[in-house]
């Protein structure tokens, strides 16, 4: 299958692709227009699902209509606020993985990024830790 072929394939069937959201709006593959269809097929698919429920015709699964949104807006947002929107993401993986390991790896990696936004606000400053530089 192309590369083409595929891209085309996430956008049209973006559920079978991606377990959240914002994973249309990281992934390189996809244009914006693909990304742009794909968000609007899962934000299809959310509303759908919370039509259902509100009927008393699921079985209690998470719409992620508002993730869908989240993603949807920050597919116009300055790099800054995309970095927000992964830094979100991080942080509920976060509290949601058991594993040890993989916790500690998603520490550093939030306290990296908060660093690297910490420079787009005081672009002056160096907003490299302590604990990280080069001993002397």
């Amino acid at each position: 299958m192309s590369e083409q072929a595929k891209s085309d394939a996430k956008a049209q069937k973006p559920a079978t692709h991606f377990d959240e959201p914002h994973e249309v709006v990281l992934d390189p593959s996809l244009s914006k227009a693909q990304k742009v269809k794909a968000l609007d097929t899962l934000e299809q698919d959310a509303r759908q699902l919370a039509q259902a429920s509100s009927e008393g015709m699921t079985g209690g699964e998470r719409t992620k209509l508002h993730e869908v949104l989240v993603a949807k807006e920050a597919l116009g947002l300055p790099v800054a606020d995309a970095y927000e929107t992964v830094l979100q993401d991080l942080r509920s993986r976060q509290k949601r993985d058991q594993a040890n390991d993989t916790r500690n790896l998603l520490r550093q990696t939030i306290a990296a990024l908060e660093a690297l936004l910490a420079t787009f606000a005081h672009p002056d400053a160096d907003a490299t830790p302590k604990s990280a530089s080069a001993p002397r």
